[in-house]
């Protein structure tokens, strides 16, 4: 059998066949579109734009969050941030609140649409979750989550919390 760069992925792979770094990388990149291109689809029926469901996670899991710092748990600039949450804003997903202990500090929290938006999100994860996993026994999908997070740490040490 030839490896996936071989076959500039397409065709037949040997799940038994070596895997050397490129060929798993190639594989991540694949997957990653893949999974970008279901939630997008999943996402056509909301209100919401790629990236922006990803603001919902991560305020429904922190809540109200600087600017600043909701930017750096997406690992986007301040300026997309703002932009993001300002389209947000207006569509009553999210709202600024000013901090109770410093007056210059605005944070951006979820409103009741948001939150319910949020959830639908989850939802269209599960959903997809499922349609991408469906061949992969629990113990399978235990060691990749285990494994992915276990890349994605070694390659950003400092950007998971």
């Amino acid at each position: 059998m030839t490896s996936t760069r071989e076959t500039g992925g397409h065709g037949e792979w040997s799940p038994d066949a070596p895997a050397d770094e490129a060929d798993v990388l190639i594989a991540l990149r694949f997957a990653e579109r893949a999974t970008r291109k279901a939630i997008a689809e999943e996402l056509a029926g909301t209100v919401l734009h790629t990236g922006q469901e990803l603001v919902l996670a991560k305020l429904l899991h922190h809540g109200s969050l600087p600017v600043a710092r909701l930017a750096k748990v997406l690992d986007v600039e301040v300026p997309t941030a703002t932009k993001t949450t300002q389209r947000m804003e207006a569509a009553g997903l999210v709202r600024r609140v000013k901090n109770t202990t410093d007056a210059r500090q605005v944070g951006i929290e979820l409103t009741d649409r948001g939150v319910e938006l949020a959830h639908t999100v989850q939802e269209i994860y599960d959903r997809a979750g499922r349609r991408a996993l469906a061949q992969l026994s629990p113990e399978d999908r235990r060691i990749m989550r285990n494994l992915l997070w276990t890349i994605s740490m070694t390659l950003e040490p400092l950007s998971y919390e």
